[in-house]
């Protein structure tokens, strides 16, 4: 069985489609990869995750805002549920679901 993981990085979705360094599909689920909905939630959350690194800020090449990052915890905790539970809809059994961000978060 495939794993879909859920985990945050910069200009990347909670799940990753591409390999960062070959470009090739991540997950390789077809349900998972050509759903509309999840596209856009994963691009919601990678947009919001990618707003807390700030360039040339605070005397650092690049920095990590995580003020931000708290203050903006119940909305990324949504977002997140949002996605988890479209996983769960779509979710034929060919799938599991590996969440490694939902309680990082909520422990901000």
């Amino acid at each position: 069985m495939k794993t879909v993981r859920i985990m945050l990085d910069y200009l990347q979705g909670p799940i990753w489609t591409s390999d960062p360094e070959t470009g090739r599909p991540e997950t390789g689920i077809d349900v998972v990869d050509k759903d509309e909905v999840l596209q856009r939630l994963n691009y919601q959350i990678q947009d919001l995750y990618s707003s807390y690194y700030e360039f040339d800020s605070h005397g650092q090449a690049c920095w990590f805002n995580e003020a931000q990052e708290k203050a903006d915890k119940e909305k990324m905790l949504a977002l997140l549920s949002k996605l988890r539970s479209r996983l769960n809809e779509i979710n034929d059994g060919s799938f599991e679901v590996d969440d490694q961000e939902t309680e990082r978060v909520e422990k901000l």
